[in-house]
């Protein structure tokens, strides 16, 4: 049997018409809920429903946060609304009311729009492309391609998205017309994964596809389990963050004991 493909594992039945059926629910309760529904202001309570939104669903090791992220060089991301890392081995710390991750720690992040227009989104692709200029542990950051590099395991990636209310494109062909717009914006570069805009439906940009939403949530429950599996992926195969490397002058503080009197202050 050696070298020889093995055959999957039968599927019962009644286990997936189970499962589908809480997907299912699962799907609708997300497209139901209030904070999602709740549409706020700009800077008021719009983005802390969505982070809400996420804390309540996602696993416990992994936290949301809004901030800024920095990097070795010196490098710093936009403003973004919603940040995820893995708590269970990584931290924000608080500067005034701005969290900061480091650039390791940064699994996702999302940028949320009350609509969408071209001159948004204008802004939004300036926006992702500052944050892909940030370089965890040195290097560039990895793109759609990770998995063909021999490296991989010492490139991180970053899955960056926007949530948006509303969306000024009518109805009519929306998903072709919003993705040819992104498409025009990005100049086909990777810049921003994925797309989701309430009850309209989601936009895969890396690849290029689209999902049109459903009575049953069937985009929005993709949208979430899209962010799920990545920063689950991502999170396993990440080095530790180099958080000694971060500390300013690291070098000036250590003296040989017994050797030369300690440094005055």
């Amino acid at each position: 049997m050696s070298g020889q493909r093995r055959r999957p594992l039968p599927r019962s039945p009644f286990l997936n018409g189970r499962f589908s059926a809480a997907v299912q629910e699962f799907g609708i309760a997300l497209k139901k809920t209030s904070s999602i529904q709740h549409r706020g202001n700009k800077g008021s309570s719009r983005e802390e429903h969505l982070r809400a939104f996420f804390r309540e669903r996602l696993p416990t090791n992994y936290a949301v946060a809004e901030g800024e992220v920095v990097d070795l060089n010196g490098q710093t991301s936009p403003q973004l609304d919603i940040m995820f890392y893995d708590q269970s081995v990584d931290f924000a710390l608080a500067a005034g009311t701005t969290q900061i991750l480091a650039a390791e720690a940064l699994l996702s992040s999302i940028e949320v729009k009350s609509k969408l227009t071209t001159a948004e989104i204008e802004k939004s692709v300036v926006a992702a492309r500052r944050l892909r200029t940030l370089q965890p542990h040195g290097r560039t950051l990895g793109g759609t391609d990770i998995g063909d590099k021999e490296d991989k395991m010492k490139v991180a990636r970053y899955f960056h998205c926007i949530f948006a209310y509303d969306t000024d494109l009518s109805e009519s062909q929306w998903i072709s017309r919003e993705a040819d717009r992104f498409n025009a914006v990005c100049c086909n570069d990777h810049v921003i994964d994925a797309v989701y805009v309430l009850n309209r439906g989601l936009l895969n940009i890396a690849a290029n596809v689209g999902m049109l939403e459903d009575t049953n949530g069937g985009a929005i429950t993709n949208f979430y389990f899209s962010i799920l599996n990545f920063v689950q992926r991502e999170s396993k195969r990440r080095k530790a963050t180099p958080y000694y490397h971060y500390v300013t002058h690291q070098n000036r503080n250590w003296f040989k004991l017994g050797k030369v009197s300690p440094p005055e202050n």
